[in-house]
């Protein structure tokens, strides 16, 4: 296997701050950051969706099933990190604990993409394998320039425009394996994987493009759309699925790296997303954050646990949220540091 010649932290970063009454600059990145994941994790708190795209005015709370949020959650991007605007809930309210998902992709310059049917704005690391699409919606079958020059893996899409989709939730994400696509709703705790013609048009996503076809989530007529696309590279960057079997030895998820930060969902039934980040400084040898993507339930789980070793990680639990018995779970994971030698493990309780 071939493995990225990049250091993943150039790309990708997972920094932790607590709160404060005042604005507050988040540095020591080796990047300046365009997409941000943020998330209060002692308490009660919308996660916060910000790029260097759409701007510091323009937000996506994906537990929130609402439009796009105007309030300036982010004062500013800067060389090597962020600025805060301070006493705010959701990302910096004093006495709070925060961590945010930070992802490189052009540094804020952005292009014209004509490759798909509607024209995309596009900011791309092809390194990487990131990318943040902006579109407006028609209503019918199309498709959609993403920029990264391969096939993304998993793409998580929002309208600015449509607050609703049926009480169920307010985004879509995108798992597939050629030539069948899927998607579930993301932040939604309920199971509702399937393959949803109305989502992507039945049509796998190309190294140029992504299709959609006429649904609110990623296609409503005359609405704006944010998309994040990611493709997976090798020793960076993994995408799919693992099968619960529901003891302390689980499935083991290959990656090809250390995971610094991981995303999981079970997928046939109903149980919260949630992340969890390791190696944070302050939290211990290896780290034991994690939260659920929802507003009112933010503490670590006792009885959910892995393992995570040089390459890759292991629930040892039999909780439902990462190893049911049978359940079959959708993840993503991201590392940010070099590749790591060492086969050892460290065991996580979260």
């Amino acid at each position: 296997m071939a493995y990225i010649t990049f250091q993943p932290h150039d790309h990708f970063s997972v920094p932790t701050w607590d709160g404060s009454d005042s604005t507050k600059t988040i540095t020591g990145m080796q990047f300046k950051p365009d997409a941000l994941w943020i998330k209060r994790y002692n308490g009660n708190g919308h996660p916060v969706f910000n790029n260097s795209t759409q701007g510091t005015a323009i937000n996506w709370l994906p537990s929130g099933q609402n439009t796009a949020d105007t309030t300036t959650y982010v004062a500013s991007y800067t060389s090597d990190g962020f600025t805060l605007t301070g006493n705010i809930e959701n990302t910096n309210n004093d006495g709070d604990d925060y961590v945010a998902a930070c992802w490189k992709a052009n540094g804020g310059t952005t292009s014209s993409n004509t490759d798909g049917s509607i024209t995309s704005t596009v900011q791309a690391n092809t390194t990487s394998g990131f990318s943040v699409v902006t579109y407006t919606g028609t209503g019918l079958g199309a498709t959609v320039g993403h920029g990264l020059g391969t096939a993304p893996k998993m793409i998580i899409t929002k309208s600015m425009d449509t607050a609703d989709f049926g009480g169920v939730g307010n985004g879509s994400i995108l798992y597939y394996t050629d030539p069948w696509t899927d998607g579930i709703e993301m932040a939604w705790n309920g199971s509702t994987w399937a393959d949803k013609d109305t989502f992507w048009n039945d049509t796998a996503p190309t190294s140029t493009v992504f299709s959609v076809k006429s649904a609110n989530q990623t296609n409503k007529s005359g609405d704006d759309y944010v998309a994040y696309c990611f493709a997976e590279k090798n020793g960076f960057s993994k995408m799919g699925f693992y099968k619960g079997n529901g003891n302390v030895n689980g499935s083991y998820i290959y990656c090809g790296f250390r995971p610094k930060w991981i995303l999981v969902k079970k997928i046939d039934g109903a149980e919260n997303w949630f992340t969890k980040q390791t190696g944070l400084t302050g939290f211990g040898i290896g780290g034991t954050l994690t939260r659920t993507v929802k507003y009112d339930d933010n503490t670590s789980s006792t009885n959910c646990y892995f393992n995570v070793t040089a390459t890759g990680f292991r629930p040892t639990t039999i909780d439902g949220k990462a190893n049911g018995d049978g359940n079959i779970y959708i993840y993503m994971a991201f590392a940010d540091h070099s590749i790591v030698g060492s086969n050892g493990t460290i065991a996580l309780a979260i």
